[in-house]
């Protein structure tokens, strides 16, 4: 197997290793059995058990990560246009939920293991949080600061969607089908909007409006 390929192969098996017996109790040998690889080539390619489980966080964090930031940009243009707000949201919470769904054992990792086990491994998924709280918040204001919220506190909100968020994504999504992600994503958005929007605001339409490219 070409050493880029078997690379990879490594990393599948350790994130399956690490998210069914947790980076505690997982061990090198584990991963070379998932891997059927012998010892020695495990080393050829990562240094220790925590190297190889660092990798897994920073691949993790690169693709949420862009996934964020294209989102974000994705949104602000719809502001700019005035047009596809609530469907382009919709959209940026599809792609979320998606890249969870497609990545269960990594997503696993991050929210189970890495989160409060290891300063250096905490603060990788805290950086992660922070910018996607600070991002939220961002669009929240623009979308407050149009009319298209009741009176709230920004950072409370913003606090509940993101806790709710990681909820739905560890007890109902990893490893589920497209349809289902896509069903899940409309049923959150129904409930964030019949939350969210002001009294005289038209829920059927915004809801409508917001799954309008379903």
């Amino acid at each position: 197997m070409p050493a880029p390929e078997r690379r990879e192969q490594i990393l599948r098996s350790a994130s399956k290793v690490f998210s069914r017996k947790g980076y505690r109790l997982a061990s090198v040998s584990d991963i070379v059995e998932e891997a059927a690889i012998g010892r020695g080539t495990f080393y050829l390619y990562f240094e220790s058990k925590r190297d190889i489980f660092r990798e897994l966080i920073e691949n993790y964090f690169d693709g949420y990560t862009r996934i964020l930031r294209e989102n974000h940009e994705r949104l602000v243009e719809a502001f700019r246009a005035r047009s596809g707000i609530l469907s382009t949201w919709r959209g940026n919470m599809s792609r979320v939920l998606r890249y969870s769904s497609e990545n269960p054992h990594l997503t696993n990792i991050v929210y189970r293991e890495a989160l409060g086990k290891d300063e250096d491994f905490s603060e990788r998924v805290e950086e992660l949080s922070r910018l996607a709280r600070g991002m939220l918040k961002e669009e929240f204001q623009l979308m407050y600061d149009r009319g298209m919220m009741r009176p709230c506190d920004i950072d409370l909100v913003t606090s509940i969607i993101m806790g709710s968020t990681v909820y739905l994504i560890m007890e109902h999504l990893l490893g589920r089908s497209e349809e289902e992600v896509e069903r899940l994503t409309d049923a959150m958005v129904e409930y964030h909007i019949r939350a969210l929007i002001p009294d005289e605001g038209d829920v059927s339409r915004a809801v409508r409006s917001a799954l309008a490219e379903r």
